[in-house]
């Protein structure tokens, strides 16, 4: 085999090892989709979501399992950081997320709300997210999740709100820093 041609062959068996690679990792983030989707079914806003308390725009930075800021939860659009925010009803929370439909939180599945300062690929100043706590409820059973967001203006009304929120619900909320 001439110099060239075992060149050539070398960059084949590259390029078909590099799209091997790149097919694994994306069949292996929908199957981590499709059974993450069991345990954290989408649930609809309801048409009667009870009285506003207030809108807040900002940015979803990511959701993970509770207490694990690092696994990521991929299910239904809570896997990307992109534009977001929350609006709080007197019975519970919708989530907005870029490019997934709006998630509803009842108060009674909220585990409280705080400040953290990483998550996943995201650090900022300390106390600079709001973490919301919550569970989901599906198939698979119950999973407490946290979700954060970054409010560039001010996040204290937020805060504020989502905790007042899972107190009147009888779940306690950790006030100013969070674990992380």
């Amino acid at each position: 085999m001439s110099g060239d041609a075992a060149r050539w062959l070398l960059g084949a068996v590259i390029l078909l090892a590099v799209v091997a690679l790149f097919v694994a990792m994306a069949r292996t983030w929908r199957t981590r989709a499709r059974k993450q989707t069991e345990a954290v079914p989408p649930v609809r806003v309801p048409d009667a979501p009870g009285t506003l308390v207030g809108s807040w725009d900002g940015f979803s930075v990511a959701t993970t399992r509770a207490d694990e800021p690092l696994e990521r939860i991929t299910a239904g659009g809570l896997g990307f950081r992109g534009r977001g925010g929350v609006t709080v009803h007197a019975d519970g929370v919708v989530l907005h997320l870029a490019g997934a439909d709006d998630r509803w939180v009842a108060a009674d599945h909220l585990r409280g709300a705080d400040r953290a300062t990483w998550a996943i690929d995201r650090v900022v100043e300390p106390g600079g997210l709001v973490r919301l706590r919550w569970t989901a409820t599906g198939a698979a059973g119950a999973t407490d999740l946290d979700t954060y967001f970054r409010f560039p203006e001010d996040d204290r009304a937020p805060l504020v709100a989502l905790q007042e929120l899972s107190t009147k619900h009888n779940h306690p909320h950790t006030a100013g820093e969070g674990t992380n």
